[in-house]
């Protein structure tokens, strides 16, 4: 693979991360935070959600939340590198309430 060609596809995966990153931080935005639901996946794991968004839809998932030893690790899908951590489930379901509904100040 030369150079030229491994360039251009970090390019490219820049490009998507970014846009992907865009379509998170307006789903965000747009959700009343009353709207926000945390549903369990598994053990230790939960999903959260846009309630009123269509099942299916990629803007539905909000961010992920993870039971670790001391509390609860927080994942918000419009910044995927930043992780809050919390004490509680409550907790964590509040922080993702608070990043939703700000039309005019990304999150992240």
């Amino acid at each position: 693979m030369g150079h030229e060609q491994v360039t251009s596809q970090v390019l490219v995966s820049a490009a998507w991360q970014q846009l992907v990153h865009a379509d998170r931080v307006r789903a965000l935005a747009a959700t009343d935070p009353m709207d926000v639901r945390v549903q369990p996946v598994d053990q230790g794991c939960w999903r959260v959600v846009d309630a009123t968004a269509v099942w299916g839809d990629p803007e539905m998932l909000l961010g992920f939340i993870e039971r670790t030893v001391d509390g609860f690790d927080c994942t918000l899908m419009a910044s995927l590198h930043e992780h809050r951590h919390t004490g509680s489930l409550e907790a964590a379901h509040q922080y993702f309430e608070d990043q939703c509904g700000h039309p005019d100040e990304a999150p992240c």
